[in-house]
């Protein structure tokens, strides 16, 4: 977020890269959004580190391939489920960032 002042003491918060100085609704969405999957694929991510210590050496499922193939997986589901807001995290950034006709 950038803050523009304009007059003494008053600031105006405006998204970066939008010149009118007003907060886009599509705008604000999108990028909430993307910052769910981003946080989503990140905890899918600790939790597959977590679970990996656990496995032993010669498990089949943990070749460099079966890897790959989960990651590509959490990436989609960390996408999707952010699609469907369905941690709640898009929606509180756009309640807390939006202006009040902003939903």
């Amino acid at each position: 977020m950038v803050n523009s002042i304009s007059g003494f003491g008053a600031v105006n918060n405006t998204i970066a890269g939008d010149l009118s100085g007003t907060a886009r609704p599509e705008s604000l969405e999108q990028a909430a959004q993307q910052f769910e999957a981003l946080f989503l694929r990140s905890m899918l991510q600790q939790m597959r580190k977590a679970a990996d210590v656990l496995a032993a050496d010669d498990d089949p499922f943990n070749s460099k391939q079966q890897r790959m193939m989960r990651e590509l997986y959490d990436d989609t589901l960390a996408t999707s489920l952010a699609s469907q807001r369905s941690g709640g995290i898009a929606n509180m950034l756009i309640q807390q960032l939006g202006s009040k006709d902003v939903k």
